[in-house]
């Protein structure tokens, strides 16, 4: 079900007053900053799976890019990346993709395409052209960081007192 201006209604629920998450801001300073369209035509000399007459469609050039940008600015793996937009809507709406369509692009396909565009050479261009915008704007960036918690079997049982202490309040 779409809400009236397009959004799915389930994610376009907010709480009153409520701030917009750090990692959204970050995308639109992105979306706001980045030249899309120049990036785009780099990409272009070398991506053309999606404008092909026959055969399945192939994702959008714009949204493999978007996924790259993610990649990179949050220092994530290829399949780091493939979480982070299925788990954030930010994320999934600033790639491009949309809960009631196909799904995003898998880890599998977002290295081939990096892999695509570093065989063809256009990769450090994309990133060189990204830094210069930045460097332009008189910008510094630091990478972000997303991290899920490790959990490792041990020899002994040991429960740390943080979570032995909420294991004891509990109602029983």
């Amino acid at each position: 079900m779409i809400s009236a201006d397009g959004d799915s209604l389930f994610t376009c629920v907010r709480w009153p007053r409520s701030k917009s998450p750090k990692r959204a801001e970050s995308l639109a300073n992105l979306e706001r900053l980045l030249p899309w369209d120049d990036l785009e035509k780099i990409v272009r000399g070398v991506y053309l799976s999606d404008k092909r007459s026959t055969g399945r469609p192939g994702y959008p050039a714009m949204m493999l890019l978007r996924c790259l940008v993610v990649r990179w600015f949050w220092n994530l793996s290829d399949d780091q990346t493939e979480a982070v937009i299925l788990d954030s809507y930010a994320t999934a709406r600033f790639i491009g993709t949309d809960p009631w369509k196909p799904k995003p692009p898998s880890a599998s396909l977002i290295r081939g395409f990096r892999k695509h565009l570093d065989f063809h050479g256009v990769l450090n261009d994309i990133k060189s052209k990204i830094d210069a915008c930045f460097n332009d704007a008189g910008i510094k960036v630091w990478c972000g960081l997303v991290r899920e918690p490790v959990f490792k079997r041990t020899a002994a049982r040991v429960v740390p007192e943080s979570l032995a202490s909420c294991a004891s309040t509990g109602n029983d």
